[in-house]
């Protein structure tokens, strides 16, 4: 028996109704490509990074200032002819890489949830994989949105690093005396990244035709391969 007919909608009306009726449009949206989805998320967060980059500077001069802090305790002092290029690698690199996670970071998730899809034994092909994961990642654009809305209101001489603006557990313990290893970690377990985590769920949910329960494994098994490598910069320095 052949499936139904998607309804037709618009790229804006997928990428702001997954907030609403996730379930409607990872159906609709089966056969769909990402590459819209991730051309058009990935102009838009950068349209935030830049625009918002002078409000985020007392946090990112922080995060640089953490950095060189770390480097002295491991006694691998930064050379203070290179902590001017830090700093502006650090603000600059916030501008270029949000957009590029938004490009890359699809097809990574897509791989990862293949990988989930294979352990559960789910059928789910790597395209629809990488659509559920650029739709699912709609609420880290909210997050990009609330770093600058949080500077607005916080106090920015008592910045210490970009952990500050954590929606998260991250921004309840000190960047210097917490383990890289553990802040990435903690990083990771933000509002907007649960969030992404349940989208993509009922995404592999509606789509491969699946419980509820082997969409929810998938998206962990997601989400833990990413973070571990996120450990990896952690482990060897």
């Amino acid at each position: 028996m052949q499936d139904a007919p998607a309804a037709k909608s618009g790229l804006f009306d997928d990428l702001l109704e997954v907030f609403t009726a996730p379930s409607t449009v990872f159906d609709r949206t089966r056969a769909a490509s990402a590459g819209k989805y991730v051309l058009v998320t990935a102009l838009i967060v950068g349209v935030i990074a830049i625009a918002t980059k002078n409000l985020l500077m007392p946090w990112l001069d922080a995060q640089s200032n953490l950095q060189i802090a770390l480097a002295a305790a491991k006694d691998k002092p930064i050379p203070e002819a290179a902590v001017a290029s830090m700093r502006s690698f650090t603000a600059w690199g916030i501008v270029i890489g949000a957009p590029v996670t938004m490009i890359i970071g699809p097809y990574l998730n897509a791989a990862f949830m293949k990988l989930g899809a294979a352990i559960t034994k789910t059928n789910i092909s790597f395209g629809q994989a990488a659509t559920i994961a650029t739709l699912a990642g709609m609420p880290r654009i909210l997050g990009w949105i609330s770093l600058p809305v949080q500077t607005l209101v916080l106090d920015e001489s008592k910045a210490k690093s970009l952990a500050d603006l954590s929606l998260g557990p991250a921004r309840l313990v000190d960047a210097l005396t917490t383990p890289p290893a553990v802040l990435t970690l903690l990083s990771n377990l933000d509002v907007f990244r649960l969030w992404q985590i349940a989208l993509v769920a009922i995404g592999v949910s509606v789509v491969a035709r699946v419980g509820k329960g082997t969409g929810v494994l998938i998206a962990v098994v997601m989400v833990a391969i990413g973070a571990l490598i996120q450990l990896i910069p952690s482990a060897l320095f």
